[in-house]
């Protein structure tokens, strides 16, 4: 008999240990999900690298070319040379652009991830005190029956 008030318990135990295991399980998930966008990113640097060299390497290849045709005639060197810097800042600028792009997106990811976190930890709180506040009234009335009461 005195190991009916221990057995009330249970279901709080059992109810603990199922949020602990959910919240667990639904963190490794969003963990794995910020691992796979972080591993996505890198691969963009690194596409954005690789196009990065190719573009410099064709407008040296430009530059060079400028160079053999214009060296008898400055003038159209100084205009391939300023054409150049427009093209190189054009360029600058869109890998600019791109980069603010994967920062915005791997932000992004992180407050996603943080605010599914916490929507889901609101839920299971919720869930863990309606499971509790039940018990409670589970215990009163087996309580209520244990001492004859209705």
């Amino acid at each position: 008999m005195k190991y009916f008030k221990y057995l009330a318990s249970v279901p709080i135990l059992i109810s603990l240990i199922a949020g602990a295991y959910g919240t667990l399980n639904y963190i490794n998930k969003l963990t794995t999900q910020i691992d796979e966008s972080t591993n996505t990113i890198a691969l963009l640097k690194v596409e954005v690298s690789n196009l990065e060299q190719r573009v410099y390497g064709d407008m040296d290849n430009i530059h060079a070319i400028f160079t053999d045709k214009t060296n008898v005639n400055s003038s159209n060197y100084t205009s391939a040379r300023e054409e150049l810097v427009k093209e190189m800042a054009d360029m600058a600028s869109w890998v600019g652009r791109i980069e603010g792009i994967v920062a915005a997106l791997r932000d992004g990811s992180y407050k996603l991830a943080s605010q599914a976190e916490h929507q889901a930890l609101e839920e299971l709180v919720r869930t863990n005190s309606d499971a509790i506040r039940q018990i409670g009234y589970d215990i009163k009335d087996l309580e209520r029956v244990a001492s004859g009461g209705y």
